[in-house]
């Protein structure tokens, strides 16, 4: 038994194994910031751990419908996206004075610099959205679970092309932004102020890059229309049309803030964007990935009390239909956004594997009754044998396989007193979800308390806080639950709610959120 139980534990050692992220399946577990593990009662304990199924006084059996839908942003995106929204403007009249020669602002060249940064960060690892949804019913008779559950996961991953990124028409023919109207051309700046606002524009244009890429870029050949070939010219042009058009030199001031604050990350971009096409050629996309397993469980409990007193080992025998999809929205290339959400599962392939989970309950009191507290200890080890799904063709590149790695998650359970419980978990696994190189590795705590706590009716209050230990920006988490037990009856709803917030169009928003609700017969 107790070799068993340590192959059990390093089978599911972190950092070693990768699976789905794990779903906090169920109402009551939601409220209690998924800790649930080492809880593990009713209908529910088929899925956080077989090894509670096994029958007692306090463990309930009947039926639990349930369902859930949880959204989080990850990386930054929406931050990212909506700053790339608000210079949306900017960058239009960049566009068409390229189109029409017109002239630029210095504003608007520190903007283009600006966006740039924000195109190279949109396609740093973990930047995505992730919407996930789960549902089912679970039926528990004794120490015997049946349940049908399915799980589903679409991350939205974006690709920005920083190659294809000339605007108008690519800067490389006679017709291009130009400043030939200016009474100074690229000559320095009579007024002083516009002068000595020119010379810092240009050491910041130089810190972007001294091979005067951003003048080419934005000129190309026909250098502006007064022959701009390096940036010092660039400059002198920007500060020139700014005193034409009394345009005030701290923004010229406030250009070379912004190009020298975003030229190291933007200089790769602006030096792939020269040797790259048009904008018109750009490949930019999101990739929409789904994944959706349903599940066919049976499980089942015992006592292992001759091994170690209070221990109960349990398992799942599962039936795993997974479907898999793909499909992308190139958005540069007027491509319909809804007919690619429409069609994520058009091409989806669907197969069949089996999956084994298995679990252990210790009841630590059992074996140590002058304990206070009532301890009890969970381990669970999902999907033991890592089934294995087809992956739908694509163009060019033939189906693999999708493998959906083992999981395995420990927990704590204490209680205070009869009507109270505190519970922690955490994954002993560092899972991957639908964003490509976003991690999850769940810490999770959360308390219950029944303030009548008669079996006839009761009203609990449940609270939690989680935390993504596989993401260093990551910030808690809090969920939030309770519900109304009538007789049989249970009705439970629940949300989780992100404190780490970011920007969409100068609003605040949790970058998590979710709810859950369930209704149980439970005896």
């Amino acid at each position: 038994m107790k070799k068993l139980l340590i192959a059990v534990i390093l089978a599911a050692a972190p950092g070693a194994l990768q699976a789905e992220q794990w779903q906090v399946l169920g109402t009551r577990p939601m409220g209690m910031g998924g800790a649930f593990v080492a809880v593990a009662q009713g209908p529910a304990a088929q899925y956080w751990n077989p090894g509670g199924l096994v029958k007692s006084s306090d463990n309930v059996s009947g039926m639990d419908l349930h369902a859930a839908v949880n959204a989080e942003f990850t990386g930054g995106i929406i931050k990212n996206a909506s700053q790339i929204g608000d210079l949306a403007t900017q960058l239009t009249a960049i566009q068409d004075a390229q189109k029409t020669g017109g002239a630029i602002t210095p504003q608007q060249a520190g903007d283009f610099v600006k966006t740039m940064s924000l195109l190279a960060d949109m396609n740093k690892p973990g930047k995505g959205a992730l919407v996930e949804a789960d549902g089912g019913v679970n039926f528990k008779f004794s120490k015997v679970a049946l349940s049908v559950n399915n799980f589903t996961a679409v991350g939205v991953n974006p690709f920005i092309d920083t190659q294809n990124l000339n605007l108008g028409n690519g800067g490389t023919s006679s017709t291009s932004i130009s400043f030939s109207a200016n009474t100074n051309g690229k000559a320095t700046p009579t007024d002083s102020a516009y002068a000595t606002a020119a010379n810092s524009l240009t050491t910041a244009m130089d810190t972007l890059n001294p091979s005067n890429n951003l003048a080419t870029l934005l000129c190309g050949t026909g250098g502006c229309g007064i022959g701009i070939a390096t940036n010092a010219d660039l400059a002198n042009a920007l500060a020139n049309y700014a005193q034409q058009n009394s345009i005030p030199v701290s923004q010229i001031t406030d250009a070379a803030a912004v190009i020298t604050q975003y030229a190291g990350s933007a200089a790769p971009v602006v030096d792939g964007a020269l040797s790259g096409g048009s904008y018109t050629n750009n490949t930019s996309k999101l990739t929409l990935d789904a994944a959706s397993f349903t599940e066919i469980a049976a499980g089942y409990a015992w006592t292992a009390d001759k091994w170690l007193s209070g221990l109960s080992i349990g398992g799942n025998l599962k039936a795993v239909n997974g479907r898999m999809a793909t499909t992308t929205f190139q958005f540069m290339n007027n491509s319909n956004t809804g007919d690619a959400f429409k069609n994520v599962l058009k091409d989806s392939k669907s197969t069949w594997a089996p999956a084994v989970d298995v679990g252990a309950l210790w009841d630590v009191n059992r074996k140590y009754p002058k304990l206070p507290l009532h301890p009890r200890l969970g381990l669970v080890v999902r999907n033991v044998n890592s089934p294995k799904f087809d992956m739908p063709d694509a163009p060019g590149d033939p189906g693999g396989k999708y493998k959906l790695d083992r999981q395995a998650r420990i927990g704590l359970a204490l209680n205070p007193a009869h009507f109270w419980t505190i519970a922690a978990d955490m994954d002993l696994t560092k899972n991957k979800t639908e964003v490509s190189g976003y991690n999850s590795r769940q810490l999770a705590l959360g308390t219950e308390i029944n303030i009548i706590n008669r079996r006839a009716f009761n009203i609990p209050l449940r609270a939690g806080i989680m935390k993504n230990l596989a993401d260093s920006s990551s910030k808690l988490a809090y969920t939030a639950g309770t519900g109304l037990n009538l007789l049989y009856m249970h009705f439970d709803v629940s949300g989780v709610v992100s404190s780490q917030k970011t920007t969409l169009d100068n609003s605040s928003i949790p970058t998590k959120v979710g709810v859950s609700a369930s209704f149980g017969l439970l005896f």
